[in-house]
């Protein structure tokens, strides 16, 4: 009897052209690319061509998107009313040494839609934008320490590069976290500047913000534990958290990089709980770079040049108008409604994963809010960042490079989102292709 073959060795055999390129892109690139957050094993596949909701990779592979450049493409890839924009802005000017009137159109959306904003500024990404809300929650306080939770995660600063993906064997006790580097080379002493609570539970959370309320400028948190898992936060724990920086005098920060996906004021409007500041990225660039912070005024008047500024903040390429008119012409079809559509399709998905995984006798937990979603092979539920890491992660891995095979992407680690360009279509082949994977697999 003929062994069938293992999902590595079907990936190996599709993907030769990506294999090549990425063979040379090691002799330029460490680990020949610019993202350790897309490398997966053997090697990541090269992508040449998108469009909708399908992508093309150097061995002329197409695959259906189902993260969606990690939950940016909303809309898909190069909708036609974001394209056309860029192209009529591309003959006025990528970028000029003032101010421009592309950023006040997005701005006034943002401030509209976002309960926490009264002011905003932008960024090129979402580190940038984590890192100026905690530098504003300083300078507003005077205090120099923040909590934030283990696996949250907010970009690659120094200061929130600790206790993101820990290994529990080393992280402590679940009820009293101790913050885990996640990087070499970060600076000295960040560790004390953090202080990490465990997700989702609120009175190991509040015991643990007690015991250091004096030194808290800010609480960080991500509405939705994003990148790790896609797991939702409890609106009693959220309502926990924004109780006692209101009573300690501390900055609430929501970062809902990823989680503005939810609703069209982001989680917080979806929890009806307002941060004092909120970093933004992802979608509101409709696919160019981006990242936003906003919040209270008396906050984010720290920043004015009028008065001061007390915090300062440039960027060569922040509020480009390319970005601003792409974020803007993207926010402009995002309606309540669209939401709404978004939020039915992935919960289609979600249940027939479910149905999928019962069929075949599979524990499996469906995680996410909105237009996420994250899979985990695990019959236990997902609370936090400690739950992920219990799952069987042999199997998402098989059943990671058992989707790309059967025409499918998705994060390596299972988490994705689809777009308004995901058909009815695409999530029954999901579905066919996850059934046959997972078949194939058990």
């Amino acid at each position: 009897m003929v062994q069938a073959k293992s999902e590595l060795e079907r990936y190996l055999e599709a993907t030769p052209e990506s294999r090549a390129m990425w063979s040379e892109a090691k002799e330029y690139l460490p680990g020949g690319d610019s993202r350790n957050s897309i490398f997966w094993k053997p090697y990541p596949i090269f992508i040449t061509d998108a469009s909708g909701s399908r992508v093309m990779d150097a061995d002329g592979v197409q695959r259906i998107d189902f993260i969606n450049t990690m939950t940016t493409m909303i809309l898909g890839h190069g909708p036609e009313a974001v394209m056309d924009s860029v192209r009529r802005q591309l003959n006025r000017g990528i970028g000029y040494n003032a101010p421009n009137e592309r950023q006040i159109d997005l701005a006034r959306i943002l401030c509209e839609r976002i309960p926490s904003f009264d002011l905003v500024r932008f960024t090129n990404s979402g580190t940038e934008a984590t890192l100026n809300t905690l530098r504003a929650a300083r300078a507003f306080t005077g205090r120099t320490r923040f909590a934030k939770v283990e696996g949250g995660y907010h970009g690659t600063h120094d200061g929130v590069t600790v206790s993101v993906r820990v290994d529990p064997d080393v992280a402590g006790d679940p009820d009293s976290p101790v913050p885990v580097l996640g990087s070499a080379g970060l600076t000295p002493g960040v560790s004390d500047q953090v202080v990490v609570i465990p997700f989702n539970d609120s009175v190991n959370s509040l015991r643990i913000l007690e015991d250091n309320a004096e030194d808290l400028a800010a609480i960080i948190i991500e509405p939705v534990l994003g990148s790790v898992g896609m797991v939702p936060a409890h609106q009693e724990y959220l309502a926990s958290l924004r109780n006692f920086a209101t009573a300690n005098n501390s900055v609430l920060i929501f970062d809902e990089v990823i989680s503005y996906r939810v609703a069209p004021g982001g989680a917080q409007e979806y929890y009806g709980i307002t941060p004092d500041m909120t970093a933004l990225g992802k979608i509101i660039g409709g696919g160019l770079p981006v990242g936003a912070f906003g919040g209270r005024r008396e906050i984010m008047d720290l920043y004015d040049p009028t008065i001061g500024p007390n915090v300062s903040h440039a960027g060569t390429f922040n509020a480009n108008p390319l970005t601003m008119l792409a974020g803007t012409v993207t926010l402009q079809q995002l309606t309540a409604e669209v939401y709404r559509n978004l939020a039915e399709r992935t919960e289609e998905l979600k249940q027939g994963i479910r149905d999928v995984c019962a069929e075949l006798e599979i524990p499996v937990q469906v995680t996410g809010l909105g237009s996420l979603f994250g899979i985990h092979f695990t019959d236990q539920p997902i609370q936090n960042y400690r739950d992920i890491a219990d799952g069987d992660f042999d199997l998402r891995d098989r059943m990671f490079l058992g989707l790309l095979n059967e025409g499918i992407l998705m994060a390596s680690n299972l988490v994705g989102s689809i777009s308004t360009s995901t058909t009815q279509r695409d999530i029954s082949d999901f579905l066919d292709a996850f059934r046959t994977a997972l078949a194939r697999n058990v």
